[in-house]
């Protein structure tokens, strides 16, 4: 971003005695600035340009080379060994929500003994923290490669869940149907988010009466998942319009 233009200075007027005098003044100046006795500064060699090209040439360091290399082939395996416990979590959760099923993708950070050390998810449409944080469990007993190169290995991968129960599925809502709502518990959403980066989204589904049957939360950066339960538990505590007589499922941003 640009910062705010400066005003260039002008010149004041200056009286015509004092601009005869000036060039004097000034000649005067430079010559013993020149001549003062003082050793002068000793010429730059090649070797000095080259020191100082270095410097300037080199970038900052940056958080990225930190980030070591996966075998694809063996992060595929791993999150291929994990969707059965991925799947039991989803059945816990259709107990609560018969309703319950979308899409997700996950975010895992591996360390050099290729466990596990953070996951969060990173798109959601399940809607149920409660499932969320299960398969988030599921990701991290789960054996991992060690990264190549760096400290820590970034996995990522979604899936896609049917409705363990062979039911309807619930009314899909646009986002504007819950602003409202949503606006109603603002301030506890603000309080829920204070130190958090990156884009949140929620998935609510809301039953005939206008209560939440579920709350899911993703999050694009690491920070929203320390979050998520309590914006979980905020979204819960909302009034939202009745969908009529069967219930309703929304996905929004925060």
């Amino acid at each position: 971003m640009f910062g705010p233009m400066r005003p260039r200075n002008r010149a004041k007027n200056v009286p015509r005695t004092n601009r005869l005098l000036l060039p004097a003044l000034l000649g005067a100046l430079l010559a013993a600035a020149c001549g003062g006795g003082g050793e002068s500064a000793p010429a730059k060699t090649a070797d000095d340009e080259a020191t100082r090209g270095d410097h300037e040439d080199r970038p900052a360091m940056s958080a990225s080379a930190e980030i070591g290399a996966l075998d694809e082939g063996k992060v595929t395996s791993a999150f291929r060994a994990a969707q059965g416990a991925l799947q039991r979590c989803l059945a816990k959760g259709a107990e609560r929500n018969e309703l319950e099923g979308g899409d997700i993708a996950f975010v895992v950070k591996i360390d050099t003994s290729g466990r596990a050390v953070h996951a969060h998810v990173e798109k959601s449409t399940i809607g149920d923290r409660e499932t969320e944080r299960c398969m988030l469990s599921a990701l991290k007993k789960q054996s991992w490669p060690a990264p190549v190169g760096g400290d820590i290995g970034v996995a990522k991968n979604g899936f896609g869940f049917d409705m363990p129960n062979d039911s309807r599925p619930p009314t899909e809502w646009e986002a504007d149907r819950v602003s409202d709502a949503v606006a109603s518990v603002s301030s506890k959403i603000a309080a829920c988010k204070k130190g958090t980066r990156g884009d949140l989204t929620a998935t609510v589904y809301v039953d005939p009466d206008g209560a939440a049957t579920s709350v899911g939360i993703a999050a694009s950066d690491d920070s929203g998942e320390d979050a998520a339960d309590c914006l979980a538990e905020a979204l819960r505590g909302a009034k939202y319009p009745s969908p009529g007589s069967w219930p309703a499922k929304v996905t929004f941003s925060l």
